[in-house]
């Protein structure tokens, strides 16, 4: 090959680099608090989905009433919580058929899931769903903060107001949940020490 062809295509080569390196500065220059705002409201909304499928399960899986009545009512708010997003989705012009699945909250569901399939019913499983529903509430409450404060930043307001509506249920659930777990946590602790004492 000439010395001539060598340095053409050196060229090309080197013009190609720049409009790949120029395309990369270009995408990371649209990565705004709209996209970010974007981004983190699909993220929930594939969460309050996941959770809408397993709810129910962990209904079913429960012992305790005052628990089992806790997780029926959260199933209603979180299908309102869909709600919610979609109407948000609709003021802010969002698709919100072009999402990703939510790897946290699929992680937090699998985790629920190995609870109901590793511990028999009873206190001590209840208390170990609570756990797991707590973890679930916090990244919730989390991810609904963040949120409201992009809104606010944004001049979103009435985004704002519909997620801050959201975000207090959360916050609700999760004192809820603390208030049961000390029942729960009690038996739990009864039936551990007269399982010790038959051993």
């Amino acid at each position: 090959m000439s010395t001539k062809g060598q340095s053409s295509e050196d060229k090309r080569s080197q013009e190609a680099a720049t409009t790949k390196q120029n395309g990369k500065s270009a995408q990371k220059s649209e990565q705004t608090l709209h996209t970010l705002l974007e981004t983190g409201m699909k993220d929930i909304y594939s969460a309050e989905k996941q959770l809408v499928e397993a709810l129910p399960e962990v209904a079913q899986a429960v012992d305790n009433e005052e628990l089992e009545e806790a997780v029926n009512t959260h199933l209603e708010q979180t299908k309102k919580h869909v709600m919610r997003l979609e109407k948000a989705f609709e003021r802010l012009g969002i698709n919100k058929d072009e999402m990703e699945e939510c790897v946290a909250m699929k992680g937090l569901v699998e985790e629920t899931r190995k609870i109901i399939q590793d511990f028999p019913r009873g206190a001590v499983r209840d208390s170990a769903l609570i756990i797991g529903a707590q973890k679930i509430e916090h990244y919730e409450i989390a991810s609904y903060g963040s949120l409201c404060e992009l809104c606010d930043v944004l001049g979103e307001d009435r985004v704002s107001d519909l997620l801050g509506r959201t975000l207090e249920e959360e916050e609700e659930t999760d004192e809820l949940l603390s208030e049961i777990a000390q029942d729960v946590n009690d038996e739990a602790a009864e039936m551990s020490m007269q399982e010790e004492d038959y051993q």
